[in-house]
């Protein structure tokens, strides 16, 4: 990621396909069957250690979350931590995100506490490696939370057929939602 580019100007491919999705509107066809379609969750996802099960979530829409849940770690006085490694996999474009989450209970603590964030513990760290090693042999690319997902693609007033639901269009909001509707 080049600083002062917009990723769509660092990856004309990408620019030049949401630019004909979203503002020529010459790819509805393409969209739709694209986000009606099953995303293969890779077969190597299985040799991530401490896993002790993978979900997908394979809705109609231009993406597909992939949730590795890893085994709880327990200890005294009823100590247990889930964590989970959320990969959320554009339909669109080979690109995916990850997202990291934990869940603490404790017999002192009233309800399980919820943390989203980075990768923290030694098992997080080891399943964030192997996923990106994993993803990047099938030919995906990771976006960057800070630097990319949230990167303008366009202002509103350049796509008069899509309705605003917030103050810009992001990478994100482009290649992982249903913007256009159309679902």
């Amino acid at each position: 990621m080049e600083h002062g580019h917009r990723f769509i100007e660092e990856f004309p491919e990408v620019g030049e396909l949401i630019g004909r999705l979203l503002v020529k509107r010459e790819l509805d066809e393409w969209y739709k069957k694209k986000c009606a379609e099953k995303l293969e969750v890779p077969i190597e996802l299985n040799e991530i250690g401490n896993l002790k099960e993978i979900e997908c979530r394979n809705m109609i829409s231009p993406s597909a979350d992939i949730l590795i849940h890893l085994q709880d770690i327990s200890g005294k006085e009823g100590f247990l931590l889930s964590q989970q490694i959320n990969i959320k996999v554009s339909k669109l474009v080979p690109i995916y995100i990850l997202d990291f989450s934990y869940s603490l209970r404790h017999n002192l603590i009233n309800g399980p506490l919820e943390i989203v964030g980075t990768a923290e513990s030694l098992e997080m760290i080891q399943g964030m490696n192997q996923i990106n090693r994993i993803m990047t042999l099938k030919g995906y690319s990771e976006l960057s939370h800070l630097y990319d997902f949230y990167d303008t693609v366009y202002e509103w007033d350049a796509l008069p057929s899509i309705t605003p639901f917030n103050r810009r269009l992001t990478l994100g909001d482009a290649l992982f939602t249903d913007v256009l509707e159309l679902c």
